[in-house]
């Protein structure tokens, strides 16, 4: 479980969830968690089922069953709408699937962790194309209800972001095509309706069973949402943030948004325009960007489900409004050809490195990176023609050299807190145990401890700040000050910070 992450705030919030018998109320060391609906806790939690255990893997197999599905269904819709003839569409469609599966952020991050984010992706995407694909058989009835209930999902996983995507993708395609009077069909309604009840299920069944405002749970998914943007941060953080987003947004997905240079072209408006499905893509690309480059903090990981919008622009662009000569494109393709030949020869680093010196097999693993990445930076030279699907395959070998010669070291981090979480559970078996004021938990850093703690024990480590003889307590000495107390035990929780297993006589 990665200890740098929200993964595991996701593992320990559905743990407790099956600890406590309460499906609907999500909690956090025992007090009530409101920063996320409970869709995706509902989806650990049937993974942990079906594997039989509170694993690493048990809690990124729905992620890692999203990213198929997600794949799939970008290469499903590209290959059926893509302007082309039909081998093309076949290879602009795959291109472009395997671009938003194999950037730099995807590919060596975000599917190495069981987070909600490839899955709301998936499901924002289904719900943009969707739009296109109704809008263009006249269909509003299943335009409407079927992006709706979609919403509802990711409303349900996410929050209010989803709320967001669909009403801009909605205004700007209708306004596009000029069919503004759309918003007022009655099956729009309709879908507002399927809406309200899919997501008012839940909160009914959550307020009978918690007797609380709604404002309290209302004012945090609106807080998750407003904390990042300028009524948060204010102007200058704003206007620092519109400067160096482009900037932050190439170095997360690269290499494949270098081709974002192919929008600066003669005619571009004039080619999306000629083509429905590219303008389509483009524009809800376009209107929903704009949300994450005017909130200062944002993470790269928001900004996966307008991947696919934005790869299959590019990838049309690509191969059917460039060629070898373009000079944009030649001048894309020659820095990746220096990216690939620097990550070929600099894998030997790994024999000299304290982090990756330890590995096992540390010579043939290095050996056998090189070979790869060397094989495929020499085909992505040789294939003129196209060098995109090449460096496709130049990714997939650094994520290879990163299972060999990068997680070995990680997981020995991972470890660490996990033996000294267990040993600590192990070692008040028997006995009552609380996390003591805010030494847990107060931050999410410790959630990690909270969840090896609380799987071992078979039971919720709570926060109190009652002391009771007979139990034991996690704390720290911020806690401990001024009070009288035996220590049982000594532990570092993550990251690094001592704590200590005592009982106060």
């Amino acid at each position: 479980m990665d200890t740098r992450s929200d993964e595991p705030r996701r593992a320990l919030v559905a743990l407790e969830m099956m600890l406590s018998g309460d499906y609907v109320t999500p909690t956090l060391n025992g007090e009530r968690y409101f920063n996320k609906p409970p869709l995706y806790n509902w989806i650990i939690i049937a993974s942990y089922r079906l594997f039989g255990n509170y694993s690493s893997f048990a809690l990124r197999f729905p992620m890692a069953i999203s990213l198929l599905l997600f794949g799939l269904t970008i290469f499903g819709v590209v290959r059926r709408y893509m302007p082309v003839p039909r081998e093309r569409a076949f290879l602009v469609a795959f291109v472009a699937a395997m671009m938003v599966l194999t950037n730099g952020r995807v590919l060596l991050y975000d599917t190495l962790l069981g987070l909600i984010d490839i899955t709301f992706s998936w499901l924002t995407y289904s719900a943009m194309m969707l739009v296109f694909h109704f809008d263009r058989r006249r269909n509003y009835w299943a335009l409407f209800l079927t992006t709706y209930c979609l919403t509802a999902l990711g409303f349900l996983m996410k929050g209010l972001p989803s709320v967001v995507f669909q009403g801009l993708t909605l205004t700007s395609w209708f306004l596009y095509t000029r069919q503004f009077r759309r918003l007022g069909h009655p099956a729009h309604f309709a879908g507002i309706g399927l809406f309200l009840l899919l997501t008012g299920s839940y909160y009914v069944a959550y307020f009978t069973r918690n007797h609380i405002p709604f404002t309290d749970v209302a004012a945090v998914l609106f807080d998750e949402s407003a904390k990042r943007t300028v009524v948060k941060f204010g102007i200058v953080e704003t206007l620092l943030h519109l400067l160096t987003f482009p900037f932050e947004f190439l170095y997360h997905f690269a290499p494949y948004t270098l081709l974002l240079v192919l929008l600066f072209r003669k005619g571009l408006v004039r080619t999306l325009r000629a083509e429905p499905f590219v303008a389509f893509n483009a524009l809800v690309f376009i209107v929903n960007v704009l949300i994450y480059w005017s909130s200062p903090q944002v993470y790269a990981r928001y900004l996966i489900g307008l991947l696919a919008p934005l790869f299959t622009l590019l990838a049309y662009l690509y191969y059917e409004q460039t060629n070898k000569n373009d000079r944009a494109r030649w001048w894309v393709e020659q820095i990746w050809l220096g990216m690939a030949l620097i990550v070929t020869v600099g894998c030997w680093v790994a024999l000299w490195l304290p982090q990756t010196r330890p590995i096992t097999g540390l010579v043939w693993k290095t050996a056998l990176t090189f070979t790869l990445l060397s094989f495929n930076t020499y085909w992505l030279w040789r294939a003129v023609d196209n060098r995109l699907g090449r460096m496709l395959l130049v990714m997939v070998s650094v994520r290879i050299g990163m299972n060999l010669l990068v997680l070995p070291g990680r997981l020995a981090s991972r470890e660490y807190y996990k033996a000294e979480s267990e040993r600590i559970a192990r070692r008040s078996l028997g006995k009552p145990l609380y996390a003591y004021r805010q030494t847990v938990g107060s931050t999410g850093a410790t959630d990690v401890n909270s969840f090896h703690i609380a799987a071992l024990r078979n039971e919720i480590l709570r926060k109190t700040d009652q002391k009771r003889p007979d139990a034991y307590y996690i704390a720290d000495s911020l806690d401990l000050a001024g009070q009288r107390y035996v220590v049982i035990d000594t532990l570092r929780l993550f990251d690094r910070h001592p704590a200590s297993l005592v009982r106060f006589p």
